[in-house]
């Protein structure tokens, strides 16, 4: 069941600075941090064998492990730093930086992708948010500030699920179905991201196959088809289009890097020589063997065959704590 590592994966998707800016030397380190965290959260969440497909940002959530180290009282603030691998940089560092890379990375005008995000911090209506703390993490993480009485659980989950079909403009009409916990503060990121190819995918290229989930289960899903021109013979038309590729021998998979529109980002699939479980390809899975591979790709002449597909996840990081 290869499909949820290449769902996965969208969440590390590689993402440069815009052609005329470059990030600074906090945001470089932050994105380093960022990445760390995508791979140790990765793992941490594939142990769940109930957990059927996991989608995430890594820059979202260093962004509220900031905004935890930014309100939290010692003990907790330095918790957040140590989990995002930066309790040895000073607090004003890791803010600024998270801030400029969230900013970077978020810029659908700039990457030419759909993606709609809202941050909000839901409080007990018992508590009062100090002016600094809603002034800072409006500045650095464009966080959003709520009262909620968790006791309520009916209305809490209408509150939350309404703004994220707000903030998302309907794309996620249902952002959680529960609220675990009734004390203490409540964060909640609702994202919808559609990405826009380089090379877009026609839409008269879309036919429904049989797709292995296992050796003894296949499904019919719409697979979307890559056409295009070969560079050094652009009159003649084919089935293949030129993508970054390696062919690991060793480990029978295969890595293909397809660019998003203005390439400022990619989205890198990993996909097994045959059906098999996910467990193998997943213990491979860390930032230095994703160097090598991308170290290892060559510009290749690639057919390439994608389901079509809309993916919902709702992940409860604290049960990861």
């Amino acid at each position: 069941m290869w499909i949820t590592l290449v769902l996965a994966l969208c969440g590390l998707a590689a993402a440069v600075p815009s052609e005329d800016r470059k990030l600074s030397d906090k945001a470089t380190t932050l994105a380093d941090r960022s990445t760390t965290l995508a791979f140790n959260l990765y793992h941490a969440m594939a142990k769940d064998k109930n957990m059927e497909n996991i989608l995430l940002s890594p820059v979202v959530v260093a962004s509220s492990l900031g905004l935890v180290s930014l309100g939290g009282k010692a003990t907790t603030a330095s918790q957040a730093k140590a989990v995002l691998s930066a309790d040895k940089l000073n607090d004003d560092y890791v803010h600024s930086g998270l801030s400029e890379l969230l900013n970077e990375v978020s810029n659908s005008t700039a990457r030419n992708v759909t993606w709609k995000i809202g941050n909000r911090l839901y409080g007990p209506a018992s508590i009062n948010f100090a002016d600094d703390f809603v002034k800072n993490s409006k500045k650095h993480y464009n966080y959003e500030h709520s009262k909620i009485n968790f006791r309520d659980k009916r209305s809490a989950l209408k509150s939350i699920n309404e703004w994220a079909a707000q903030t998302t403009d309907g794309k996620l009409p249902e952002v959680t179905k529960d609220v675990e916990k009734t004390d203490g503060a409540l964060i909640v990121n609702a994202m919808f991201f559609k990405p826009h190819w380089d090379e877009k995918f026609h839409h008269k290229m879309v036919d429904n196959r049989g797709f292995m989930v296992t050796r003894s289960y296949t499904v019919g899903v719409p697979m979307m088809h890559r056409t295009g021109k070969l560079a050094n013979l652009p009159h003649v038309k084919t089935n293949r289009s030129l993508y970054n590729y390696y062919d690991d021998e060793t480990e029978k998979l295969q890595v293909v890097e397809m660019p998003l529109a203005h390439k400022l980002s990619s989205m890198i699939f990993i996909m097994p020589n045959h059906v098999e479980p996910l467990e193998r390809v997943e213990k491979l899975l860390n930032r230095e063997q994703l160097k090598t591979w991308a170290g290892k790709m060559k510009k290749r002449s690639v057919a390439i065959s994608l389901p079509k597909v809309i993916l919902e996840v709702s992940h409860d990081l604290q049960l990861l704590a």
